[in-house]
């Protein structure tokens, strides 16, 4: 390793080329993005706002109660798309349902929705029934909320914590806006609204502590993983495993559960080294389930690093959006996925306009098996999975490029050739070293600009080859990950 004074020493030679490096990188770019040239940037921006507004009606014409299309639906269910044949996706998946909530946990506390509110409500109300009618491994509902018991891919664990992580959030959130909730003594009313979602007794009754528990004595066991098709141990749910325990620990504490804060706490410290096996180190990237015969490549990695931690909280986890296995490991899924699809091979580059599916081998085409498509969830995640590593950049003021990470530095910016520090001040590169991060997630977007439908619907796949789309009709989850795609790049402008 070495030390950091000689990155600085590479630096300072470094820039001297960085004004050549910044009028040579624009035409790089208008060649490695030629859909950039039909489709000006502004137009990119109208379209995205635009985008983002329906992408939000269409999530909550999935959520019960005011869906218009959720017949028989009760009051609380997030279906994971309307479509009920070919293929039949008219189920509550837990774990779709709280990745879809915390959205609007998200967006409910940037601004007061009455009709989010509502299904905010109903949602924290169902998931009590919900633990009732089964095991908490179960990943399936039916809508009248009953668990679906065909033959399926269970238990799934990932779930569990997802749903006390934005039940958590929603607390903080429900709390900042009525603080006197909290400080209420009455025996009914208002402070039962807390008690609902955890109280520090035992057996748990509560939802929140009902989801702590079980995460807490079955991360050692197997499960399947998020595309509910292999059983093993997965980076995914280890992750969102390991950041419900570190905010369970906190969340009890300040219901004075001690002993449990104490408990889940350590179950955090043992997920943590559970996380450090998912790397390897021969390859340089992250795997998505250990000892498994596949690639290991995956989108569930990049959606870890966005669900395992917020990135302003100081929590140590080592596989952040900006961190050199994650960047790497998009890098290799891109460089892949760039040569697996017909439709990517317009584009030299595998972080400009390449559309990403969930792994190299994937066989679901959407409604049975043949060959994998890229998916509009996977797309959108890179996007954001690059905003946010940018936004992190811009607030340090410096990129380190460390020799792991060079690779993917190195295939964002051919000028950068060496292991070096970028920083805001002294060098103009770093700036655009950031220009170019956002251009590629901006290419993500494009993305799926160029394959949604005229009227903005996303399916969950857009077809590999044709690029039309595939798979069930307006998936809930592509249009949340789009919008938090689009909130990390609006995060970044902001700043």
């Amino acid at each position: 390793m070495l030390p950091f004074q000689f990155y600085v020493l590479l630096c300072v030679s470094f820039s001297r080329i960085a004004d050549a490096v910044t009028q040579l990188q624009r035409p790089l770019l208008k060649d490695l993005l030629p859909d950039l040239q039909c489709h000006p940037q502004d137009s990119l921006d109208a379209w995205l706002s635009n985008e983002r507004d329906f992408a939000v009606g269409r999530l909550l014409a999935n959520a019960a109660p005011g869906g218009h299309s959720l017949q028989g639906a009760v009051p609380g269910t997030v279906v994971a798309s309307p479509s009920r044949r070919d293929p039949d996706y008219y189920y509550q998946w837990v774990r779709d349902a709280a990745i879809t909530v915390a959205t609007l946990v998200r967006l409910e506390s940037e601004s007061y929705s009455p009709r989010i509110e509502k299904v905010l409500s109903a949602y924290a109300s169902l998931q009590r029934d919900l633990q009732r009618a089964s095991d908490l491994g179960e990943p399936k509902f039916l809508v009248s909320g009953k668990p679906f018991t065909g033959p399926w891919g269970r238990p799934q664990r990932d779930g569990p914590a997802l749903r006390a992580l934005t039940l958590m959030h929603y607390l903080r959130q429900h709390n900042s806006t009525n603080p006197a909730v909290w400080h209420s003594t009455e025996p009914t009313g208002a402070a039962d609204w807390f008690r609902r979602l955890y109280e520090p007794v035992l057996p748990a009754e509560s939802i929140i502590k009902a989801d702590l528990e079980y995460v807490s004595h079955s991360w050692r066991l197997p499960g399947f993983d998020l595309w509910e098709e292999f059983e093993g141990f997965h980076f995914f749910t280890a992750v969102v495993q390991m950041r419900a325990m570190r905010e369970g620990a906190e969340l009890a504490a300040a219901f004075g559960d001690v002993g449990a804060s104490s408990w889940y706490h350590k179950q955090h410290l043992h997920l943590r080294d559970l996380v450090g096996k998912f790397w390897d180190a021969e390859h340089e990237t992250l795997v998505a389930t250990l000892n498994s015969s596949r690639s290991g490549l995956d989108c569930s990695i990049l959606l870890g690093a966005l669900h395992g931690a917020d990135d302003f909280d100081q929590a140590a986890f080592d596989y952040r959006s900006w961190s050199d296995e994650v960047l790497l490991s998009l890098l290799k899924l891109a460089q892949d996925q760039r040569d697996r699809f017909p439709i990517n091979s317009a584009f030299s580059h595998p972080l400009f306009g390449t559309g990403l599916g969930r792994y190299p081998e994937d066989i679901y085409d959407g409604c049975g098996t043949s060959v994998g498509n890229p998916w509009f969830l996977c797309t959108a995640s890179a996007a954001e999975l690059l905003y946010r590593a940018a936004l992190h950049f811009k607030y340090q003021g410096s990129i380190r490029v460390s020799s792991l990470g060079l690779p993917f530095w190195h295939a964002l910016n051919p000028h950068i050739t060496r292991p070096c520090v970028l920083t805001a001040r002294s060098h103009p590169s770093f700036h655009v070293t950031l220009e170019l991060l956002v251009e590629a997630a901006d290419g993500f977007l494009a993305v799926i600009r160029r394959h949604a439908d005229d009227s903005g619907a996303l399916s969950e796949q857009f077809d590999g080859v044709t690029g039309m789309e595939r798979g069930a009709r307006d998936l809930t989850w592509s249009y949340g990950a789009f919008i938090e795609a689009v909130a990390a790049r609006d995060a970044f402008v902001g700043v």
